[in-house]
């Protein structure tokens, strides 16, 4: 398909739709908060995802995954991964928080909201939900190899191109390597990193990955523009990345720090105002 991956987001974004309605039928309230909470983590990082993919459909010219893959060649060094290496960080990031991986698993958040939106479901009802989470896991895997690790490419494993069963299933065994390695480093997250509090969850995205994706972007259209080198590409993204972390971890003023802690009253402030007073 010519627009192939637009397609593949469009699928995908339908999600959002059976995390509502399933919050919503199991007319339990945590559920449905649950469902909300989770639709507005899906939403957020779909932004920047969308970001991060637009650098690489620019240097493809196309929104054909085939010829993405053929853009990047057979080289090591033509891998999308080195000439947008930020696109990569927001894309993997952002595809952890759109299918729950760690440390973005807000949905099954035991300690807050019970279990979320599948909180009523069990037996061949849990199962699909989960068969859908982790089916989004594999198709994230896919798109991470096809679209910055070179898909079907090795180096020293070109391929006939004469369209022989051997040279289908050497690309084939080497994109479910591929895959196999994104999936690995999922799990491997899932067993190291600590989950996020959900307003950390949401600054990430809206603080973090979304103008660090538009200065990419804005980075990348000068070097189109300008008929660049591609190594101008990934030094521009190496620069944005080290200037937001170093503007991350600097520390603040006394009068720009805020408390880690929501006050009582803005968490229960309905409460408040409805049976005691604040004076």
């Amino acid at each position: 398909m010519d627009s192939g991956l637009l397609y593949l987001l469009a699928i995908s974004s339908l999600s959002a739709y059976g995390i509502i309605l399933g919050g919503w039928a199991s007319n339990n309230k945590y559920s449905l908060y649950g469902a909300v909470r989770s639709c507005a983590q899906f939403i957020s990082y779909e932004i920047p995802l969308g970001l991060s993919l637009i650098g690489v459909i620019a240097i493809a010219g196309s929104l054909n995954i085939e010829r993405i893959v053929e853009a990047q060649g057979v080289g090591l060094a033509n891998w999308n991964v080195w000439w947008q290496p930020l696109a990569a960080i927001i894309f993997f990031t952002a595809a952890l928080a759109e299918t729950n991986r760690l440390p973005f698993d807000l949905p099954e958040c035991e300690q807050e909201l019970v279990g979320g939106f599948h909180t009523e479901y069990s037996g061949i009802k849990f199962v699909l939900f989960f068969l859908a989470e982790y089916t989004h896991v594999v198709t994230i895997s896919f798109l991470t190899a096809l679209l910055f690790l070179g898909g079907w490419h090795f180096p020293g494993l070109t391929g006939p191109v004469d369209g022989s069963l051997t040279g289908y299933l050497v690309r084939w065994l080497v994109l479910l390597a591929k895959v196999a390695l994104v999936i690995g480093l999922i799990m491997q997250l899932r067993w190291t990193l600590p989950r996020f509090r959900f307003d950390q969850l949401m600054a990430v995205a809206w603080t973090g990955l979304v103008p660090m994706g538009l200065c990419n972007l804005t980075g990348l259209v000068i070097v189109l523009t300008m008929d660049l080198s591609r190594w101008w590409m990934a030094a521009i993204s190496v620069l944005i990345l080290l200037s937001f972390g170093i503007a991350k971890m600097s520390p603040k003023k006394a009068s720009q720090r805020t408390s880690t802690t929501i006050p009582v009253e803005r968490r229960f402030g309905f409460y408040y105002r409805r049976g005691l007073s604040h004076d």
